[in-house]
């Protein structure tokens, strides 16, 4: 049985629609547990969990999301004519929860999440369009230790899950619109140097520049964007004859993300992208991808959106992060990590003692040891984790072979033992599917 997700498109099974993914016993397993890892961290580090529907107003989610997302989204009518939409994203769902049913806070808030996003992307290399995301918003204060906090709960969460190592690319929504506010360039302009910024195309951004007064420092550094990249040191050498007030307070608080990120444990894990380039509409300060060398597409992102609240009546900061599960799976397969899927205890009974095997999976359950029964009646050398002989005895095939022991001696060595550390022989999810 195949032990894994399996994507619609070219070749997927009949019968499903384009772009979405079964997920098989072992996969869906890992694929809950790793969902659970991150609740769990998040739980621990004081997150509240609410869940949010799946379905919005369309001028709820067109009150958060730019243009170019909304044109991504599934659409359809309620039977009162009114627009509806699947959500692309959760963050402006929990906005419009907080300022509607928790606007007298307490505040700061911590909230998280996790659920489905449906997006309706072009059917490209395999691309879902349902994904599993989590994550986080803390809600109620401009200080930066919020924003420390975030990057070290989704990077923390990651590890949980089992995906350590990961890098942590930080920058900062301010800086680039910053170098270009201190030239007083007419709207126009600075829309066309942001869009040529957001293309990475450095000849549109000299195209656009030409006829600007931007000083030369600021025009330097918008030149080489792609290249600043490093370790606090750059902040120091973007500082150089700067003018641009905005932009300079950029790199200040970007040099004091860095110190609380180290007192977080973090430090060796961030790189400094000043030239990054997200939703200069919805960020507003200190932003940050996470990246694992299994894959080309971030983990994780997130960062400031101070005006998001404010355009669902309530005016206050606000930061946070999301988790893409489904990549985060696909890290852990690459890393050789998805194999191992949760263990089973089989057990078999000779002919005649059926309702004894019933009551031995049903102990073995109340104690927290999945247990799956054969249906059917085993010969003596059944390759089954136990057989049940009768007269309260059972053959178990442990670390140490086989061996005949009463039954009451079993429940005391696995709970002892400890379930899944060898002390039985483990089953993969897929087999028990397959069997």
């Amino acid at each position: 049985m195949q032990d894994a997700s399996t994507v619609a498109g070219a070749g997927a099974p009949r019968g499903r629609a384009g772009g979405f993914t079964d997920w098989l016993p072992g996969a869906a397993e890992r694929r809950r547990a790793v969902g659970d890892a991150f609740l769990d961290t998040f739980g621990a580090w004081g997150y509240g969990l609410v869940s949010t529907p799946l379905i919005e107003p369309v001028d709820t989610v067109a009150a958060g999301v730019g243009g170019a997302s909304q044109t991504r989204l599934f659409r359809f009518m309620d039977a009162d004519g009114s627009l509806l939409a699947l959500v692309g994203e959760r963050t402006v769902s929990v906005a419009r929860v907080v300022a509607t049913q928790l606007r007298d806070g307490p505040f700061p808030l911590r909230l998280c999440y996790l659920g489905p996003v449906l997006r309706n992307a072009a059917l490209l290399g395999g691309r879902r369009r349902e994904l599993l995301q989590a994550g986080c918003e803390l809600i109620g204060t401009p200080e930066l230790a919020a924003d420390a906090e975030c990057v070290a709960l989704a990077a923390e969460a990651l590890g949980r899950a089992g995906l350590d190592g990961v890098q942590i690319d930080v920058g900062h929504a301010d800086f680039l619109p910053g170098l270009l506010e201190s030239a007083e360039v007419d709207d126009a302009t600075r829309e066309r140097v942001l869009a040529a910024l957001s293309g990475r195309d450095l000849v549109a951004v000299e195209a656009a520049l030409a006829a600007t007064p931007v000083g030369n420092a600021e025009r330097s550094l918008l030149l080489r964007f792609p290249a600043l990249r490093g370790g606090r040191e750059i902040l120091e050498a973007a500082a150089q004859d700067l003018r641009a007030p905005r932009a300079l307070r950029a790199l200040e608080q970007l040099g004091d993300l860095w110190d609380l990120l180290g007192a977080h444990g973090f430090a060796g894990a961030v790189h400094l992208d000043l030239g990054a380039v997200r939703d200069w509409e919805y960020y507003t300060g200190p932003t940050f991808e996470l990246f694992s060398g299994d894959l080309g597409f971030p983990l994780g992102t997130g960062g400031r959106y101070d005006t998001l609240l404010g355009r669902f009546g309530l005016a206050t900061p606000a930061t946070g992060f999301v988790l893409h599960l489904d990549r985060c799976c696909d890290a852990l397969a690459r890393r050789g990590l998805a194999s191992g899927g949760f263990s089973v205890l089989v057990v078999g009974h000779v002919a005649g003692e059926a309702a004894a095997a019933i009551a031995l999976a049903t102990r073995l359950r109340r104690a927290g040891l999945p247990a799956r029964r054969e249906l059917r009646a085993c010969a003596e050398d059944a390759d089954v984790d136990v057989l049940v002989r009768g007269a309260g005895r059972v053959v178990w095939k442990g670390a140490g072979g086989r061996r005949e022991v009463s039954i009451d001696d079993l429940l005391s060595q696995l709970t002892v033992g400890g379930y899944g550390n060898g002390v039985f022989g483990t089953r993969d999810a897929a087999d028990v599917g397959a069997q």
